[in-house]
Formats: C-alpha cells, sequence, structure tokens
C-alpha cells in the first residue's frame, strides 16, 4: 500500500464522520423544536354566523337584517280627503341585526307595492285602530308593530307587493324599477264589500 493512501482513508473516514455527525446533531435540533412548535398551538373555534335565505313568501319577507310579516290588509273605501279608496298594509317588523332600525325604513327598504304596474303613492291617514310605530327605534331583537297607507289607483285590479333585499335608498316611482335582490312578490285583490 501506498502511505498516501493510509492519510486518504484517514481523511475520508473523518470527513464522514464529522458530516454524520453534523447531520445527527442538526436532526435532534430540528426535533426539538419541532416538538416544542407543535405543543404551543392552540386549537380554537370559531362560531360564525351563517346567514339566512332570504326570501318573502306567505306574507313574511325573512332578510338577513330584519324579518317583516305582513299582518292585515285593509281596504278603506270612504274618506273625505282622498278621492280614492286606501288600503293599509299592517305589518310587525323584527330586527336581527346589530344596528338600529325602524318599521318604517325596513318597510320602505324592503317592499315597492303596485297596482297595474304603477307604483301607489303612500300616503298620511290616522286611524286609532292602526299600529302606529313607523319611528320606534328597534335594536337587535326588538319587534314592532305599524301600519303604512297607500291610496289605490282604481278599486277593481289586484295590489301586488313586491320585495326585495337591498333597495337603495333613492325614492321609487312609477318609472323605477327595484334594485336590489328580488325576493318575491303577492297579490291582493281588493276586498269591494
Amino acid at each position: 500500500m501506498f502511505k498516501g493512501d493510509n492519510k486518504m482513508k484517514k481523511l475520508l473516514v473523518s470527513s464522514i464522520v464529522i458530516l454524520s455527525s453534523l447531520t445527527l446533531a442538526s436532526c435532534s435540533s430540528l426535533d426539538g423544536q419541532y416538538k416544542k412548535s407543535s405543543n404551543d398551538k392552540k386549537q380554537t373555534t370559531k362560531q360564525v354566523k351563517t346567514p339566512t335565505r332570504s326570501s318573502f313568501k306567505n306574507n313574511v319577507a325573512t332578510l338577513n337584517d330584519k324579518t317583516i310579516k305582513i299582518t292585515g290588509v285593509k281596504t278603506i273605501k270612504d274618506t273625505q280627503e282622498y278621492s280614492q279608496p286606501l288600503v293599509v298594509f299592517m305589518y310587525k317588523t323584527t330586527n336581527k341585526s346589530n344596528k338600529i332600525i325602524t318599521p318604517l325604513t325596513a318597510w320602505n327598504n324592503t317592499f315597492k307595492i303596485t297596482q297595474k304596474g304603477k307604483s301607489l303613492k303612500k300616503v298620511s291617514f290616522t286611524d286609532d285602530r292602526l299600529d302606529s310605530n313607523p319611528d320606534k327605534n328597534l335594536a337587535e331583537g326588538d319587534s314592532a308593530k305599524n301600519s303604512v297607507v297607500y291610496e289605490l289607483d282604481n278599486q277593481k285590479d289586484p295590489i301586488k307587493i313586491n320585495a326585495s333585499e337591498g333597495i337603495s335608498t333613492n325614492s321609487i316611482n312609477e318609472s323605477s324599477s327595484i334594485d336590489g335582490t328580488n325576493l318575491g312578490s303577492e297579490q291582493f285583490s281588493i276586498n269591494n264589500n
């Protein structure tokens, strides 16, 4: 054997030993870090409120932030103030959001009332038998009854009430359309008794 071969073998063996030692040392230090970080992790569960599916059926508009239930529809034929009969929608508003709302704002932001495709005009009419809480502040979970009155265009054609989520606060007139998510509509016949 050559004298240089022995030195090469020693150098090769020394290099392998040093390399193995370094590899083992780095693996054991990574293993300690891995164990430490896995023990430090805390599992948390966050409860998320799932939005309800908005709809309008059976006289109830169910929206993410409120529910409006139409509790009655009444026709008033003889008034001295108006030339046409009036239609009264009696309803109950329940606030489901953490923002303050009023029954009248909830109604205005949800419904459009038409007769023969023409928007009906909302009018001021007082009757002690009708619930009147248009400006009552409703916090989350609060409810209030209210009524809203429209002047009919005629005494024979049915009334259509269309519910929408996201109606803008711009005024709605006969040439405007619902500009939110259409939730559906219901039709009411005029009682001619």
